[in-house]
């Protein structure tokens, strides 16, 4: 059986009651199971249980086996000699600390009802794993659940933000536009648009914003696309001159051009046209992130990222070679509210919190309630499973749901698997 489901079910005492005894014959009183630890070292700190009539407090150690006490190397370990029990699915063994002392050992033992619960959750491949008992958990666990992914949601990019800030010395339009280059990048080419942006410093893009030529020169330069073209036009000429001069005035150093990705993907949806897109939004707001950053209004979010790219761009892909259909290369409402809902609102949310902007960061979590939802594959099937998402906020909270846990199975971390696996 899976060890983490072995912590579930000691954590929620969801074990075979009755009266319980070590394998040595000793009478066994759990009186609490323990805070679990997700660090090196036992599996449960500050635990109190009963052997016999003398009260223990100490660590607890869980195994499928008794056996993988010692293929784990614990015996050798002194981060374990206050372990105070050894749960194990099975063995009967002696469990021996590296002072000598001997731990009691307990055979948890599963009920059947729990264990069929177990499989099915975990062996069976429905679109989300609880599909068949979605239906019959109360409402309320549901909401407050989807309430607290949300902001789980909103904080991901927590980590990642605070390692950009500690490398670009608290710079947060420096921070942005890096997260803003990435998400640009669609996911697909989301690596090369980040490593794009945090060699070129918004400094010496706020120079050149009021200047489209240059800027784009700026980004086509340092993505590597103006290294070695293939077919040249004036466009492309003009783009390597204006690059060259500035790379030297700024000592910019390039990424590899190669990294970039093409293949089966959409022409509309190649990296090229993306950064003439990216270049534009720079060019219209002069660099400054002010006014993307100033109003958490959805609406007039979407509004400013309604851009295209340059004129050149209306016949063209890549560089230097034109294509048979002519068409402006509008960044789109879709992939506007892309931008807005995975970049955007988690920026600002860590931002508002780690500059202890706390009513404003109510105001950004109370605008996703407030804002209608456009439906895609992931909500319409949240809803075909008896879901109802009335707004933003649940939208989001529900794909975040069904691509961070339910795609991993992670029921034991989930609240709704929770319900399931412990109701009677």
């Amino acid at each position: 059986m899976n060890e983490d489901f072995l912590h579930f079910v000691w954590q929620n005492k969801l074990f075979q009651p009755g009266n319980l005894l070590t394998t040595d014959g000793q009478k066994l009183e759990i009186i609490h199971p323990g805070i679990i630890n997700k660090d090196a070292g036992p599996d449960f700190f500050n635990a109190k249980i009963k052997i016999n009539n003398t009260l223990w407090a100490g660590n607890v150690e869980i195994h499928s086996a008794e056996t993988d006490w010692y293929n784990h190397k614990h015996h050798t370990d002194g981060a374990y000699n206050n372990v105070i029990l050894h749960v194990v699915q099975s063995g009967n063994g002696n469990t021996l600390t590296s002072s000598g002392r001997e731990v009691p050992v307990w055979q948890m033992t599963l009920s059947d009802q729990l264990t069929a619960k177990y499989q099915s959750l975990f062996f069976n491949d429905k679109w989300i794993a609880c599909e068949d008992q979605l239906s019959t958990i109360d409402p309320m666990v549901l909401s407050q659940w989807i309430d607290r992914i949300l902001v789980e949601r909103l904080e991901e990019k927590n980590e990642l933000i605070n390692q950009l800030l500690k490398t670009h010395k608290n710079n947060w339009d420096q921070v942005f536009f890096i997260l803003l280059s990435r998400s640009f990048g669609f996911g697909v080419n989301g690596l090369p648009f980040e490593m794009m942006a945090k060699q070129t410093p918004l400094k010496f893009i706020l120079k050149h914003s009021d200047n489209i030529k240059q800027t784009e020169a700026l980004l086509f330069g340092q993505a590597g696309f103006l290294l070695n073209i293939q077919s040249k036009d004036e466009y492309t000429t003009n783009l390597q001159k204006e690059y060259e001069f500035l790379k030297h005035k700024y000592n910019l150093k390039p990424i590899e051009g190669h990294i970039w990705k093409f293949a089966k993907m959409r022409p509309s949806n190649f990296p090229t046209v993306r950064l003439a897109q990216l270049a534009m939004l720079l060019h219209q707001n002069k660099g400054s992130f002010e006014k993307i950053l100033s109003d958490i209004n959805a609406k007039t979010f979407v509004n400013l990222l309604n851009i295209k790219a340059s004129d050149y761009w209306n016949n063209h892909y890549q560089l230097g070679n034109p294509s048979k259909k002519e068409a402006p290369k509008h960044l789109g409402t879709s992939s506007a509210q892309r931008i807005l809902y995975n970049t955007v609102y988690p920026y600002l949310f860590v931002y508002f919190h780690k500059n202890n902007l706390q009513n404003r960061k109510e105001i950004l979590v109370e605008s996703l309630y407030k804002q209608t939802t456009e439906k895609n594959s992931i909500t319409i099937n949240w809803e075909k499973a008896g879901v109802k998402i009335e707004n933003e906020a649940q939208a989001q909270s529900l794909i975040f749901l069904k691509n961070r846990y339910c795609n991993h199975k992670k029921c034991l971390n989930c609240r709704i698997g929770h319900k399931v696996l412990s109701r009677n």
